[in-house]
């Protein structure tokens, strides 16, 4: 019997060859953009108590946070169109929730 680690590698493998997208690389992405992530909201939650302009903060926020999401869209092929419906609604919920959260720490 395989481990859980073999499976889980084989079965992301398998779905990164159907659909041509990197599995180490997506996972990669993700594990980056956390980070970065992190330190962007301290960005701008920075820049919003100097007073100073926080559109830039907060398009770069954006893009880490929908950078595995963007990969996938731009280099997958014969993505499923349920794949598409399931990323707009998990970034739009995760989004909502990110944003209740700067707030929070705004305030």
């Amino acid at each position: 019997m395989q481990s859980i680690f073999e499976w889980i590698k084989n079965y992301y493998s398998k779905i990164g060859m159907n659909y041509h997208v990197n599995p180490i690389i997506f996972v990669g992405i993700h594990i980056v953009a956390t980070p970065l992530f992190i330190l962007s909201v301290s960005w701008l939650i920075s820049r919003y108590y100097k007073k100073k302009d926080i559109l830039f903060p907060t398009i770069v926020i954006a893009f880490i946070f929908n950078a595995a999401n963007i990969y996938l869209v731009i280099f997958g092929t014969h993505i499923p169109w349920y794949i598409y419906s399931i990323l707009a609604s998990t970034t739009l919920v995760s989004g909502y929730f990110a944003y209740l959260r700067i707030k929070k720490r705004i305030s």
